[in-house]
C-alpha cells in the first residue's frame, strides 16, 4: 500500500500522481536485467594443435628460404654482440624458435652422426644400428636440451637480478647453441667429431655469456656467475638425459636387430 508523501492520501499501486493534491509520485526503476553469460565456443582448436601447426609452418618457411635463417646463423657466429641486440628487438615466439631454427640446425649433428656411425662407421658390427641410435639421440638431445636450458635460465634469473621471461630465455637458449649445432657436421668423421663438438660447445658458452646481459638484463658483475651456474646445471641434467636415452634406444634398436638378424 502506497501513500502520498504530501497529503498522506492512499494511492493506487500504479499511480503516478496523487488524486487528492496532484503531487507527482516517483516510480521505482525496474530491477536491473543481467546479461546472459556468454556462450562458450567448444569448437575452438586446441592450443597444442595450434602450436604444432605454427612450428610446422615455421619449419617449412625456413626450409624453403622464406626466413633469414642462414643470415642469422652467420651473424650470431661472426658478430654476436651486434646480433644479440637485433634479437633483443624481436618479439620471441616459442614455436618459431623451435620449428624454424632449433629443429633445423639440430638436424646437422643428427644426420652427420648417422652418416659417421652408420655408413662410414668405426665399428666392425651393427654399424647401421649404431648410426640410427646416434642420429636419434643427437636430435632428441638437441631439442630437449633447448627446453632444459630455457627452464634453467628462467628459473635462475631472479637469483642474479635478471629478468624472468620465458620467451627471452628461449631466445638465449636457442641462438647460443648455434655454434655447437654447426660444429656437429664433423660427426661425419667419428674419430674427430666429438672434438669439433667440444670446440663448438665452448663457443656456444661464449655466445651465452654475451647474450645474458642483453636479453636477461643481467648486471655485468653477475654475468659470469649466472652463466657458470646455467652451464653446470644444464650439463648435469643433460648427462642424465643422454644416459637414459642411450639405454632406451639401445634396448629398442639392438633388440630389433637381434630379432630380425640384421
Amino acid at each position: 500500500m502506497k501513500f502520498c508523501p504530501n497529503c498522506g492520501a492512499e494511492l493506487k499501486p500504479e499511480a503516478k500522481f496523487c488524486a487528492a493534491c496532484g503531487t507527482p509520485i516517483a516510480v521505482a526503476p525496474p530491477p536491473a536485467q543481467h546479461a546472459p553469460p556468454p556462450q562458450v565456443n567448444y569448437q575452438q582448436q586446441e592450443p597444442v594443435y595450434e602450436q604444432a601447426k605454427e612450428a610446422t609452418n615455421a619449419f617449412t618457411d625456413a626450409i624453403s628460404g622464406k626466413t633469414n635463417l642462414i643470415q642469422r646463423v652467420i651473424n650470431i657466429i661472426t658478430k654476436p654482440k651486434q646480433e644479440w641486440q637485433v634479437i633483443a628487438s624481436e618479439q620471441p615466439n616459442t614455436m618459431k624458435l623451435i620449428g624454424g631454427y632449433a629443429l633445423i640446425l639440430a638436424l646437422i649433428p643428427a644426420i652427420s652422426a648417422f652418416i659417421g656411425f652408420g655408413i662410414i662407421g668405426q665399428y666392425s658390427y651393427a654399424i647401421l644400428s649404431v648410426g640410427i641410435m646416434q642420429g636419434i639421440m643427437q636430435l632428441f638431445s638437441a631439442v630437449i636440451s633447448v627446453y632444459l636450458l630455457t627452464f634453467v635460465i628462467d628459473m635462475l634469473a631472479p637469483s642474479f637480478d635478471s629478468e624472468k621471461n620465458f620467451g627471452r630465455s628461449m631466445q638465449l637458449a636457442v641462438y647460443s647453441n648455434t655454434a655447437m649445432w654447426i660444429a656437429g657436421i664433423l660427426l661425419i668423421f667419428p674419430r674427430i667429431g666429438w672434438l669439433g663438438m667440444l670446440v663448438g660447445g665452448v663457443y656456444s658458452i661464449y655466445l651465452l655469456a654475451i647474450g645474458v646481459p642483453v636479453l636477461k638484463r643481467t648486471p655485468h658483475e653477475k654475468v659470469i656467475g649466472y652463466t657458470a651456474l646455467i652451464i653446470i646445471a644444464t650439463f648435469l641434467i643433460l648427462v642424465i638425459l643422454q644416459a637414459i636415452l642411450l639405454v632406451i634406444l639401445g634396448l629398442l634398436i639392438f633388440g630389433s636387430v637381434s630379432r630380425f638378424g640384421l
